[in-house]
């Protein structure tokens, strides 16, 4: 596997002492299976950066049910953006799939960076295009494609999610019921 810093520079493209800074900032932390890392309605802020590990996040719908609609990685970042970027309480849950290493650093430190360090400032804008991005590519997903595609396309970022996420909460992202989810997994 390889190691954090080799996962940021090649993922983020920054450099070695960008790294080594940003990281002299970030603070590692053990979380166990099913630890809510972000929870509904509490004020976060944190970003995380999954070292090791597996995640989720979700929010419960007016029906009470669990929607899923991210999944994270080694090397992706977590955060409930609204929570850390307007100090308001979170809409969602970030949940540990599995025993996971995170490595956070907070709001202030980071700003604190950005306005020091051009390159993590860039960094920055980046981690906020990608996470746009990521949206978008997930609401065209849901409304212009079936479920099979959204399915595949699901396999192809994420060759290992059927191995580290549960059936229950990969047909939750994908809008579609589990026994739709069995279905598709047969027909290959």
């Amino acid at each position: 596997m390889n190691s954090i810093k080799e996962l940021f520079l090649n993922k983020y493209d920054i450099s070695d002492s960008s790294y080594d800074l940003l990281n002299s900032f970030m603070i590692e932390e053990n979380k166990s299976k099913k630890e809510l890392l972000i929870k509904e309605g509490e004020i976060h802020h944190y970003v995380y950066f999954i070292k090791v590990g597996a995640m989720r996040s979700y929010y419960i719908n007016e029906d009470g049910k669990e929607v899923t609609h991210w999944f994270g990685f080694e090397g992706d970042i977590a955060a409930s953006l609204g929570s850390f970027i307007q100090s308001k309480p979170s809409l969602e849950n970030i949940e540990l799939l599995e025993d996971s290493v995170v490595l956070k650093i907070s709001k202030s430190k980071l700003l604190e960076l950005y306005k020091t360090n051009i390159e993590l400032a860039n960094f920055g804008r980046k981690l906020a295009e990608q996470a746009l991005l990521e949206m978008e590519e997930q609401i065209l997903l849901t409304q212009f494609t079936d479920a099979r595609s959204r399915y595949l396309k699901l396999i192809d970022k994420f060759p290992h999610i059927l191995q580290r996420a549960n059936l229950g909460h990969i047909s939750s992202y994908l809008g579609i019921t589990q026994v739709t989810l069995s279905r598709i997994r047969s027909e290959k």
